[in-house]
């Protein structure tokens, strides 16, 4: 997609009220923003639930999907989130002061909406700068983001040195779904492996060193490459 949504897909009124009383995919949002300095059309508008999905043509199969159809007016964005991950994550007060969004009974839930709304902001500003991107560049985001944005909330809190213990949760501690494809399932663990030996270097060069600061420049810098030149960067990271 190389222009900017339209307008959301359409959705029920029972799917607006579910969907809308629900406060943290909203503050997920403005932490990505935060963080990257960019800014996106608000990401509650476009969620959907699985009859709002069905509707435009796609019946999801996994937790959080991106839904992109092109019309004549233009392109209708959707985000599907599965009742689960909505409920799970409505649990997590991101303003309490213990660290709720990484506790162990809302880790999973969380993470899988913060990577919801990573692919709906990235790929939003890319449209709207008139950039194209590939399904491995919206993967791999997702899996940074989720780490920065989660590693930022323990560091405010005071708990930065649990930064490994999260990492490998977020990372080791993976499972892929059963009906992937040979192609789908290279892609997110390539994404994985990726966003997983960034994680690792940010740690021991911005997190271990209490360097917010610097930590925030580099994410702003390298959420701005683009395409191969982001992914072979993070490559050498690994080294």
């Amino acid at each position: 997609m190389s222009s900017p949504p339209n307008h959301p897909l359409p959705r029920s009124g029972a799917e607006r009220g579910e969907l809308e009383r629900w406060d943290t995919i909203g503050f997920l949002q403005r932490e990505l923003e935060a963080i990257y300095v960019v800014e996106a059309p608000r990401v509650e508008e476009f969620l959907v639930g699985s009859e709002g999905a069905r509707a435009a043509g796609h019946a999801p199969r996994a937790p959080e999907e991106l839904l992109v159809l092109e019309e004549e007016d233009g392109v209708a964005l959707g985000l599907y989130l599965a009742p689960a991950v909505v409920a799970g994550a409505a649990g997590a007060d991101p303003d309490d002061r213990r660290p709720r969004l990484t506790a162990r009974v809302a880790l999973r839930d969380v993470a899988c909406a913060a990577e919801g709304v990573s692919h709906f902001v990235y790929l939003a500003t890319r449209a709207a700068a008139g950039q194209a991107v590939s399904l491995l560049e919206l993967e791999v985001q997702a899996e940074v983001d989720k780490f920065a944005l989660l590693v930022l909330h323990l560091w405010r809190r005071g708990l930065r040195r649990m930064s490994p213990a999260l990492r490998r949760r977020l990372f080791e501690r993976v499972r892929y779904h059963g009906w992937l494809g040979v192609e789908e399932r290279a892609r997110y663990a390539e994404a994985n492996r990726l966003g997983h030996g960034y994680a690792r270097w940010l740690e021991e060069r911005f997190v271990e060193d209490a360097d917010i600061d610097g930590m925030l420049r580099e994410l702003r810098r390298t959420y701005r490459r683009g395409g191969g030149e982001k992914l072979a960067y993070l490559g050498r990271r690994l080294q």
